[in-house]
């Protein structure tokens, strides 16, 4: 199999390694959202059956914005490290994340019926199922697309934090449709990002990067995964929160 670097010379690498270390990365990921589930369900549970858990995170909630800014924090500080930390640190920075981002999606699944949430889940399976094996399979190019994507995901962002001063549903609606749109796209483009990873550590031979690199391609997945549900879930109900 042949990948290019960033002078556009053919790498040739071998299709059993490129198959481990997309297996590896899809693992850390199913982790990730292993324990992402695993919290909120603790959550969800603790509330039904404890008062004073119940107000526990009620108080907590009250904090939900600096949850979400250490998040974000936590993320870049990860992709900004990642050549010079050690593995085991990024491993337990990206376990981390995700048992706390079970608080946010905790509070957001309340909102919900069982129901609605196993359906939406099921639909962001196989959703993220077929832009990864397009990712997977694809020879194009998909830097340019990556690119745009992430330029349409700071608009996004700009327009949610806008309106939730405005409350307007109908631009709530379309934000969830940009929002679906842009995340299946980022699904195929940081899969096919792996592969090049794998191409980049193969000629380095520097296993801490190759372990780095497969912790950050398994949090993009990641967070691409949870975004897809939040956004599936929030169109099945008519863009309510």
């Amino acid at each position: 199999m042949e990948f290019y670097d960033n002078h556009q010379v053919a790498i040739e690498v071998d299709n059993d390694g490129v198959n481990r270390y997309v297996a590896k990365v899809f693992g850390w990921m199913f982790l990730g959202l292993i324990l992402t589930a695993l919290s909120t369900f603790f959550i969800v549970v603790g509330i039904q059956f404890s008062t004073a858990f119940a107000q526990m995170i009620a108080s907590l909630s009250q904090l939900i914005f600096v949850v979400f800014i250490a998040q974000v924090l936590l993320v870049g500080y990860i992709s900004v490290r990642v050549e010079k930390m050690n593995p085991s640190t990024a491993v337990i920075l990206f376990l981390l994340y995700a048992i706390t981002n079970g608080f946010t999606v905790g509070l957001f699944a309340l909102l919900y019926a069982g129901s609605v949430i196993v359906t939406a889940f099921a639909i962001t399976a196989v959703s993220f199922g077929v832009m990864a094996v397009y990712g997977l399979k694809t020879n194009q190019d998909l830097t340019k697309m990556g690119n745009l994507l992430r330029m349409g995901l700071i608009g996004l962002i700009i327009l949610s934090v806008v309106n939730i001063f405005m409350g307007n549903s109908a631009l709530d609606f379309l934000i969830c449709l940009a929002g679906l749109v842009i995340f299946l796209g980022l699904t195929a483009h940081d899969t096919k990002k792996i592969k090049s990873h794998y191409a980049q550590v193969s000629l380095s031979g520097d296993v801490r990067l190759a372990n780095n690199l497969a912790i950050i391609g398994a949090l993009s997945l990641y967070l691409n995964f949870i975004n897809l549900f939040m956004f599936i879930l929030r169109l099945m109900t008519g863009g309510r929160r």
